[in-house]
């Protein structure tokens, strides 16, 4: 499955940059994000509850930043491993300058998920990615300002 998705964050792009790599932020603009911790330099762990249809998964989350080029693109890797299930992927992300006061954010995101969900659940898994990537990108653009006065 391919996300492409494309949103206008209020602040200038150094402070855009700084939200996305700020971890409280992002535990905050994460839907389902139960602990988001860093357990190395740029490698993090995510206890997430994402709904799909009328029950909710819990996953650990593994995401590793690679290919960074501050303050303007890096990739997220991702892995879920559970009995039964597992799932990669990656988030590619680009932060432009729009204007003085303004970033936008662009992402391309890439998920596979593998087992028994990843082949029965498929428009499952579609709407509930989208709509998480839908509030993920609304929390961010309201979160982004507050993470910047709370580094200066």
């Amino acid at each position: 499955m391919r996300l492409s998705e494309s949103h206008r964050l209020p602040v200038p792009l150094v402070e855009a940059w700084g939200a996305l790599n700020d971890v409280a932020t992002l535990r905050r603009a994460l839907p389902g994000c139960e602990s988001l911790r860093e357990v190395a330099p740029d490698e993090f762990v995510a206890e997430m509850a994402v709904p799909l249809g009328l029950t909710t998964t819990r996953l650990t989350v593994h995401v590793h930043r690679r290919e960074i080029e501050a303050p303007h693109r890096c990739t997220l890797h991702f892995q879920s491993r559970t009995d039964r299930n597992g799932g990669t992927g990656s988030a590619a992300l680009r932060l432009e300058a729009d204007g003085p006061a303004a970033t936008t954010l662009r992402a391309d995101i890439v998920v596979d998920i593998e087992g028994v969900i990843g082949v029965l659940g498929a428009p499952l898994i579609e709407l509930a990615a989208h709509e998480m990537a839908r509030q993920f990108f609304e929390g961010l653009r309201a979160l982004a300002p507050q993470a910047s006065r709370g580094r200066a």
